[in-house]
């Protein structure tokens, strides 16, 4: 069957060499991380019109996934990039864009990287899928592995909010909840990786998994009519969908569809902020033993390769790395909601709380059009819900109340 996937080679960021597009997790020659090339004569010579219908695999050419009876969808995609004025006046910015990927089928970015992990892992002729999850990658990786018919085995965070582990308990086939962190975990469970027991649909090394992620930069180039903003502000745990958006904006400005990439920013949450202190003190990663963070998502103290990955980009890229505690990320949460009307989770908006604390310390320019990744629904969050006292009414008290309230 012809493919009109633009997939060429798989390439070591390292040194270089470069493979057929088998299911490969690493360099043989240096152990490098690997990331997926593309016919990019081609992508300069036709243009955006390569594209066509509609969510994630209206991007088919820029995707790795050859065969389109493997390009399975929940409707993953297309979310919106919302202008939000009223919260640009109150951070100080002139123009703040949201690419909000809370409505996705299960809620969160990750739907992105599972279809395209999916596609490949029934491309490749796995049999059984696995993920080791905070929350949001195990309900995903679930949901698409329920929906391509295989079976999949989920490790969940024991601490993973009770909407995310009633998600994945309705549609893994295995479900195991794990004592710790994510840490404790994904190095014992990468040994089982290569001896091919299930497909890798974690974020540490799969190419095929990662590449779904780089859609948000291709999204929002059209959607800004290939104008992209000046900054974009990642969230960064291992790092995936920073280096997947990155790249994404990379080939643009490569094929020439994009006069510049933006200036790219990593944003984490400060009880696992490896990334963002070896960027400030201009050393390597140091890893880090984490306790909790309201962010789930970015709860990784040890983003290994991945996260290497990340520091180099931003050096290259003179981008910026930033980090928000606990209550600073629950404001912006707040903050959002009330002002803008948008509810996402904590880890979805600690790059607002990022974007707020460089703001302040005057690392941005306010004067640009900045962008923010808001990676996941607050309808998957644990929280004290607000009272329910109720009010028993007649006309009297009704209009009383109402006149109270309205002032």
């Amino acid at each position: 069957m012809k493919s009109d996937s633009l997939a060429e080679s798989l390439t070591c960021i390292d040194c270089g060499a470069t493979y057929p597009l088998t299911y490969r997790l690493e360099c043989e020659r240096c152990r490098g991380l690997l990331e997926l090339r593309y016919d990019i004569a081609r992508l300069r010579a036709v243009g955006p019109e390569l594209f066509s219908g509609s969510g994630l695999w209206r991007y088919a050419p820029v995707l790795p996934i050859a065969d389109p009876a493997h390009r399975l969808t929940l409707g993953e995609g297309g979310t919106p990039l919302l202008d939000c004025p009223r919260l640009a006046g109150e951070l100080g910015v002139r123009r703040l864009l949201l690419k909000f990927d809370g409505p996705n089928p299960t809620g969160t970015v990750k739907d992105r990287s599972s279809a395209t992990a999916v596609a490949a892992a029934l491309g490749f002729g796995y049999r059984a899928t696995s993920v080791v999850s905070s929350g949001n990658a195990g309900s995903s990786v679930a949901a698409y592995s329920a929906r391509a018919g295989l079976p999949s085995l989920i490790f969940a965070y024991e601490r993973a909010s009770a909407p995310k582990l009633l998600h994945m308990a309705a549609t893994t086939t295995n479900l195991i909840i794990y004592k710790g962190v994510y840490d404790d975990l994904i190095t014992i469970w990468d040994r089982l990786v290569e001896e091919r027991l299930f497909f890798d649909c974690g974020a540490s090394r799969n190419a095929y998994k990662q590449e779904g992620k780089k859609t948000l930069a291709y999204e929002i180039a059209e959607q800004t009519r290939w104008t992209p903003p000046d900054v974009v502000v990642a969230p960064v745990a291992v790092g995936e969908t920073f280096i997947a958006t990155a790249r994404g904006f990379r080939e643009m400005r490569e094929a020439g569809w994009i006069a510049r990439a933006p200036l790219m920013v990593a944003a984490q949450a400060t009880r696992a902020n490896g990334v963002a202190r070896a960027f400030r003190d201009g050393t390597a990663i140091t890893p880090l033993k984490i306790g909790y963070t309201v962010a789930e998502g970015l709860a990784a103290g040890d983003p290994g390769k991945k996260g290497a990955w990340v520091l180099r980009l931003l050096r290259e890229g003179k981008g910026l790395a930033g980090d928000a505690e606990d209550d600073e990320i629950l404001a912006a949460q707040r903050r959002l909601a009330r002002v803008e009307g948008i509810w996402a989770g904590p880890t979805g908006v600690a790059t607002l709380a990022v974007l707020a604390r460089l703001l302040a310390q005057k690392q941005l320019d306010p004067a640009q059009t900045i962008c923010a990744i808001i990676s996941e629904t607050g309808l998957k969050t644990e929280a004290e819900p607000p009272s329910r006292t109720a009010i028993a009414f007649d006309d009297a008290t009704l209009r009383r109340l109402v006149i109270e309230r309205l002032g």
